[in-house]
């Protein structure tokens, strides 16, 4: 990020820490802490997914009800998840700027607020057409604002234990589907689909609360170094005339950062192109998947309207595991994270299809669970692989920019799937149909590796040459 370099006199290194940009006030990670703080960071970014994606994941439990509520067809219902995907999308966008002229932590709190507005709204509103726009679209915005900025401030907070850090935060995906899934069952239940708007607009405020947590990585370096120095104070008192002046000049130099590259840079490079293409034909069907494992369960097993949401449950317990598991040997030098990704995609896209075929609360689960244990090596994974492929300084863009372009599958993958389920009058017609999306998007990541390693030789020839 661009920031201003500010005059070396005693008056303006007093006023540097007030004056100088947000960005580089997040960004300033010369040493990577690699705990410290970093961990309260991690713990913040866990409640930020837990809210975040165990109230996107869990669109499935709100399907019937807003049918019965607006009196809608399958498409017509698709279009909730889909404008709140597509918010989800706008938000990649919009979180970039945010984060670069507020910081991580103000751009969070700026989200939370969004969603907690956007909820108590949706709960007055009589028509489903302006029910999408606050329940989905402006609710998607807010919970995209608060979610972009929280793995990437991880990045900048740890190096080496990246990996495992971002699959600790991510596991509040699976806690959060664990939870919200059977809560949305009972809130509905038992105080209608507007309370249930109601009580969801007090806790997406709480991620305010989590924002305000994120410290800039700057001030966390400048904290450690001065209780550092405290051990130190005869050495500094010796020296203190000299070591202002350094300081002064240290933090005039930080402040100079090297002219950043343009977004637009991004898209010369064919693995950062394959990447977003895997990911929005991967994630297009994702959706479509998880929006009707809920309805399949209810209309064609005759599961219940309380114990079908359970089976979100299952997934995200067994999910809980496999990110822990994929976060260690996503740390491990030895083991290629991106085929290690593919094939979890494929995995994904196998269980999708058996899926269909179970006839029992029993079978469903187990495919659930199975579906769990490798969810995780997708999730958490994703997003340390782009921070491999891009670098840490276009990392808050980069991922705005595949969060964005993830939106247009998103947003037309449950409607025109729902056309084919109101066709055939059966949830399993999307089932099948997202197991041949989540394929394609499979074969896709394989090729990041055959791009990366593209690039990679290019770079050598250019070296020789």
């Amino acid at each position: 990020m661009e920031t201003e370099a500010p005059s070396t006199s005693k008056s303006s290194r007093r006023n540097v820490p007030e004056t100088k940009s947000k960005a580089f006030c997040d960004h300033d990670d010369s040493v990577a802490l690699e705990g410290g703080w970093g961990w309260v960071v991690v713990a913040a970014s866990f409640f930020v997914y837990v809210m975040v994606f165990g109230s996107l994941r869990c669109q499935s439990v709100l399907f019937v009800p807003i049918m019965q509520e607006f009196g809608a067809l399958y498409s017509t219902v698709g279009w909730v998840a889909a404008l709140a995907t597509l918010g989800l999308a706008f938000a990649g966008i919009l979180s970039a700027p945010l984060m670069s002229k507020f910081g991580h932590r103000t751009t969070i709190m700026i989200g939370g607020i969004i969603a907690c507005a956007s909820s108590v709204i949706a709960h007055f509103l009589p028509s489903l057409e302006l029910f999408d726009i606050f329940a989905g679209l402006l609710t998607g915005v807010g919970l995209g604002v608060s979610f972009v900025s929280a793995p990437v401030l991880i990045g900048f907070y740890f190096k080496r234990r990246r990996s495992l850090a971002t699959n600790i935060a991510s596991i509040g995906a699976s806690i959060g589907t664990f939870i919200v899934c059977p809560l949305n069952g009972w809130l509905i239940d038992s105080f209608g689909l507007r309370g249930y708007f109601l009580i969801l607009a007090g806790l997406f405020l709480n991620l305010s609360v989590a924002g305000a947590l994120m410290r800039p990585v700057a001030l966390s370096n400048r904290l450690a170094k001065g209780r550092r120095d405290k051990t130190q104070t005869l050495k500094v008192l010796e020296v203190s005339a000299q070591g202002e002046q350094e300081k002064e000049d240290e933090l005039a130099s930080a402040v100079k950062s090297p002219e950043p590259k343009p977004w637009h840079s991004l898209f010369k490079s064919p693995a950062f192109v394959v990447y977003c293409l895997s990911q929005v034909v991967f994630l297009g069907g994702f959706l479509v998947y998880q929006l009707y494992i809920v309805p399949f369960a209810e209309l064609e097993l005759g599961i219940s309207n309380l114990k079908a949401p359970l089976i979100m449950s299952i997934t995200a317990a067994t999910e809980v595991i496999s990110r822990i598991v994929f976060g260690i040997l996503g740390d491990i030098k030895r083991i290629n994270r991106v085929l290690m990704f593919a094939a979890v995609q494929l995995i994904l896209a196998v269980c999708a299809f058996i899926l269909p075929f179970t006839n029992s609360f029993e079978t469903l689960a187990v495919i659930a669970a199975v579906t769990g244990l490798f969810q995780g090596g997708f999730s958490g994974i994703s997003v340390v692989i782009l921070a491999d492929i891009v670098g840490l300084e276009l990392y808050g863009t980069a991922l705005g920019i595949s969060t964005f372009l993830n939106g247009f599958a998103t947003l037309a993958s449950p409607p025109l799937v729902g056309i084919a389920v109101d066709i055939t009058k059966k949830p399993s017609t999307a089932l099948f149909i997202s197991a041949g999306i989540l394929l394609l998007g499979a074969i896709l990541s394989f090729l990041i590796q055959v791009a990366i390693n593209f690039e990679r030789r290019e770079r050598r020839r250019r070296r020789d040459t």
